[in-house]
């Protein structure tokens, strides 16, 4: 605008004709012009009003050459000034002079300084903690562009503010922050404080109870008593000093396990979530009571009385010292107690007395006491023993007894039952006077004197009668004569004879009335002659025979083979009989067959073979003939009523359990049973062949096999399964529960060694864990590629389970690994300080050819962030560092970003730069693999967090970045050993940075 104001003058001056150059050149120079400089405040709009000497006419006003023109703003007419902004200007002042004197100008400078201001107007937040929230902060009264960061010498553990002033919840605490608005183009800045404090999160935690009154049980578990809910990390353990012979305790779960009587203390700690309300430790009290000894127990006490020994009262259960001693009133002359606390005695006498059992208790058990009888009694004995006697009748014979073995008076007696006129005896000698012949009993009673039972025998005294050795009958032959009587002749009889066919029905017949013998037919007959005797003679048997001459017959049979069938009926296959068939077992097996003779059948009784002999007597005109009958019965196939009470055996595995066979019914005559099991599953179960007991040797599933053995069948065979659950697993135990290691990149740690393990241990971790962070290997070990980030748990959870093997159920433990931060020392390659300066760091790993490698870095306050970028122009990684005055205390901190990049070198002498996790191979031109890699650490001003790093002082890292190169296993001369991508070295880097 003002360039066109100049045109435009510029025109009017040069139109106004001659005449004006002429009036011109005929005026006076102008008086001296002077434009005092002006400084003055902003204010918007306000009128400036220069101040200047020597005007003659109206002043005009313009911009000098290449001044500001947002300063001021001339009006329309050019004769006023108004203030825009703040700044600096130059202005030409203009007087046109008059009719006298020409015109002038000058220059002079307008100065607007920025005006005063009325301060920021802020407000305190205070806002409950919430991981990861963002909030936005706001002041009023802002003028220009407001900025926001930590006051100094505040804590960044509470917020990460950004300079817009939008916030990210980092802990809980209270932080100063100040907020600057520079004021804009017109006003003074103004800087104000105000206080943004994140309030602890409130915890919910669980209110402990005293545990008391508890009985004492041995082994019994306890649970803790409490209300609300537990937090999520709690540790219990008894409180130092307190009594560790009450409880065991579980440190995790609070489980306490009873090992004896009296009180203790358990202490709580239940962990608050980082930025939570910290809860405080609580102790409550475990009293158990000392039980009553249920277990004290003897039993009444009888025993035989022994002159010379002694004998120990026998008591079990008792928990403490013992002591014996006699009832009040008990009888005193019976035993002597030797040792009242061995509950030793000896023997006094006869009788039954009472003895008090005492026990004193111990911690764990009250005092108990019983009392039990004591009987003493005589010596029991069987050597009384007697001889029976026995004699020939004579006349006024007088027999002794033989008696041996008594221990007091002995006494005899005739038995209640026994005649007396057999002897007559002498009730203390037993002298025996024989009367006539018979049999008695006699009773001798032994009183056993002091200290033996008495006791007593019996013996038998038999006087036999004499024997009539005179009896005379005559073997007689008589010629066969029908319904002819046979008279027997008897010599030197005592007493009346008579006579009984003996063998030879076929021949005699007597008359059951009149006892008279007849002739039926031919033959042998045997016959027996009784001569009853009398009262001193015994009577006498003759047995003699009488030949009758037969007649001469027929007779035929068949033999018969068939199998066995139980009770089956067959006719037998015979002709030619003439009389009465007499039927004989002559060898082989007789329960093979039972003959029916009239029906002239057999049936079936078992397996096996059989000859008979069959005679037929024939008549009064045939002698008798005889054959042999065969019969042979053979084995059935099988035993069809055979079984088993079960076909399925089911128990649990006990280590050395036997179990029984089932029960087997419908065996066969004369059966053998023996048992057989697969022997490819004999780890699970063994059988005895002969008793069918099975011997339990693990879990699983088997089958036996019963096979009998019998007469009547061919081999039969049944089977059962035997079913051995798994039995309950006893519980998994580990050597430690907690294992601490120091981080290193990739640190291998095996597990702890397992107790009560039975069969192959699963891990599995307890929550789910990047494997980035961590892997875990099937056998246990864990490999720890990188420490865990900010705010995440320093430990892992591992589960172990035991899959209990072939007997066993699984049962699982849990142990915690915590992992500290990395130490100096365990492996790296160096540890080296950065102060700020670009350091290289070149790693000694050989890579091969057309293998990945990289590099990654963690340990910082930040994550590691890839800035990708042209290859040649420089791609990194970044990661935010915090750096304090007091590394140790964690005080003065900042934060800083670091900025790593890994600069590959190739053959053509080129380089690529990329951020330190890439994984390109292929990277130099024509598609060739980079010949070395290093890494260069720098800090650059335009990156977060660095423009802000000003304040003088000396700032340090509290523990090192790891920096750590991951490639696969390679030696040099191209021989690539075997194994994935590992950590193959790594550094320690410390940062030492320092302001002046």
């Amino acid at each position: 605008m003002k360039y066109l104001s100049l045109l435009l003058l510029f025109l009017l001056t040069a139109c106004g004709g001659g005449e004006s150059d002429s009036t011109e050149s005929q005026k006076e120079p102008h008086p001296i012009l002077k434009a005092a400089d002006i400084k003055q405040q902003f204010s918007p709009n306000i009128a400036i009003t220069p101040n200047i000497e020597g005007t003659l006419g109206s002043i005009s006003y313009r911009l000098a050459d290449s001044a500001a023109d947002d300063v001021v703003q001339i009006s329309a007419d050019k004769r006023s000034l108004t203030i825009l902004n703040s700044g600096r200007t130059e202005l030409i002042a203009t007087d046109p002079g008059n009719e006298q004197y020409l015109s002038a100008s000058t220059r002079f400078t307008v100065t607007i300084e920025k005006a005063p201001r009325l301060p920021l107007v802020t407000n305190d937040l205070s806002l409950p903690y919430q991981e990861a929230a963002r909030h936005q902060a706001s002041v009023n009264g802002a003028l220009g562009k407001v900025e926001y960061e930590l006051a100094s010498d505040q804590s960044d553990q509470v917020v990460l503010i950004e300079r817009g002033g939008e916030f990210l919840v980092w802990g809980s605490g209270s932080v100063l922050i100040d907020v600057t608005d520079d004021g804009g183009r017109n006003y003074q800045a103004d800087t104000q404080q105000f206080k943004i404090t994140i309030e602890t999160a409130q915890t919910e935690f669980a209110q402990f109870s005293d545990v008391i009154d508890k009985p004492f049980l041995l082994g019994a578990k306890l649970l803790p008593v409490y209300s609300g809910t537990p937090t999520q990390s709690i540790h219990y353990a008894l409180v130092d000093g307190a009594n560790t012979d009450v409880v065991q305790i579980d440190e995790a779960s609070g489980e306490m396990l009873i090992i004896g009587a009296g009180e203790t203390e358990v202490q709580v700690i239940q962990n608050a979530p980082q930025h939570h309300d910290i809860v405080a430790p609580q102790i409550f009290k475990v009293q158990i009571n000392r039980a009553k000894n249920l277990a004290l127990q003897a039993a009444d006490l009888t025993t035989t009385y022994d002159e010379d020994a002694q004998q120990t009262i026998q008591v079990i259960g008792s928990q403490g010292k013992l002591s014996f001693s006699l009832s009040e009133n008990a009888p005193s002359q019976v035993i002597d107690i030797i040792d009242a606390e061995k509950g030793l005695i000896s023997f006094a006498g006869i009788g039954t007395t009472q003895v008090i059992i005492s026990d004193s208790g111990n911690k764990n058990y009250l005092p108990e006491s019983l009392s039990i009888n004591v009987e003493v009694i005589r010596i029991d004995s069987d050597s009384l023993d007697s001889l029976d006697i026995q004699a020939r009748y004579q006349k006024s014979q007088v027999i002794q007894p033989q008696v041996i073995g008594g221990h007091g008076e002995l006494a005899y007696t005739l038995a209640n039952d026994s005649p007396t006129d057999v002897i007559a005896i002498d009730a203390k000698t037993g002298a025996m006077t024989v009367l006539k012949p018979g049999m008695v009993e006699v009773i001798v009673s032994d009183d056993g004197g002091e200290f033996w039972a008495s006791q007593q025998q019996k013996f038998t005294v038999t006087i036999d009668k004499q024997t009539n050795n005179e009896l005379i009958l005559t073997n007689t032959r008589i010629d066969y004569a029908e319904s002819a009587v046979f008279s027997p002749i008897v010599l030197n009889s005592k007493g009346d004879v008579s006579f009984n066919i003996d063998d030879g029905d076929a021949v005699f017949k007597q008359d059951a009335e009149t006892g008279v013998i007849g002739i039926i037919g031919a033959g042998r007959g045997w016959l027996t002659a009784v001569d009853s005797g009398n009262d001193y003679f015994a009577p006498a048997t003759e047995r003699f025979y009488v030949d009758v001459s037969p007649l001469y017959g027929t007779l035929s049979i068949a033999p018969v083979r068939t199998s066995y069938s139980a009770g089956r009926t067959l006719d037998i296959p015979i002709s030619g009989s003439i009389g009465e068939l007499e039927w004989q077992f002559k060898h082989g097996q007789n329960d093979v067959i039972t003959i029916n003779e009239a029906a002239r059948t057999f049936t079936i009784n078992n397996a096996g073979s059989a000859t008979f002999i069959v005679t037929d007597k024939g008549d009064a005109g045939h002698v008798s003939q005889k054959v042999e009958f065969t019969v042979v019965i053979d084995k059935a196939a099988e035993n069809s009523e055979l079984e088993l009470s079960t076909s399925l055996l089911n128990t649990q595995f006990a280590d050395g359990a036997t179990l029984a066979s089932p029960t087997i019914n419908g065996r066969g005559v004369d059966s053998e049973i023996s048992y057989y099991s697969d022997l490819q599953t004999s780890h699970i179960a063994s059988i005895d062949p002969v008793s069918g007991m099975l011997s339990i040797n693990g879990a699983g599933l088997t089958q036996v096999s019963v096979i009998e053995q019998s007469r009547n069948f061919e081999r039969t065979v049944r089977q059962f399964n035997v079913n051995i659950e798994k039995a309950k697993h006893p519980g998994l135990a580990l050597e430690t529960n907690i294992l601490n290691v120091a981080f290193y990149p990739d640190r291998v740690i095996k597990a702890p060694a397992a107790r009560n393990q039975f069969g192959k241990l699963n891990y599995e971790l307890e929550t789910v864990v990047s494997p980035e962070l961590a892997e875990l290997a099937p056998n246990g070990e864990i490999t720890i590629h990188t420490y865990p980030k900010s705010r995440e748990n320093n430990y892992l959870g591992i589960v172990v389970t035991d899959d209990g093997g072939q007997n066993y159920q699984s049962s699982s433990a849990t142990y915690k690994l915590f992992i500290s931060e990395i130490e100096a020392g365990l492996g790296e390659e160096a540890s080296v300080d950065f102060n700020g300066t670009d350091l290289q760091i070149v790693s000694p790993v050989e890579i091969a050819a057309n293998e990945v490698s990289y590099f990654t870095a963690f340990g910082a306050r930040g994550e590691l962030t890839d800035q990708p970028g042209d290859e040649n122009s420089g791609g990194y990684s970044t990661m935010v560092a915090q750096v304090c005055k007091d590394p140790i205390n964690i005080k003065d901190c900042t934060l800083v970003t670091l900025r790593l990049q890994k600069t590959s070198h190739c053959s053509d002498g080129s380089q690529v730069a990329l951020p330190i996790s890439s994984k390109t191979v292929y990277t130099c031109p024509g598609l060739s693999q980079p010949i070395s890699s290093e890494v260069t650490i720098s800090l650059n001003k335009e990156d977060a967090f660095n423009a802000w790093f000003t304040e003088s002082g000396r700032y340090q890292t509290s523990s090192p970045i790891v920096l750590v190169h991951f490639a696969k296993p390679y030696r040099s001369g191209g021989v690539i050993e075997a194994g994935d991508i590992q950590a193959s070295a790594w550094w320690l880097i410390n940062l030492d940075l320092t302001n002046h």
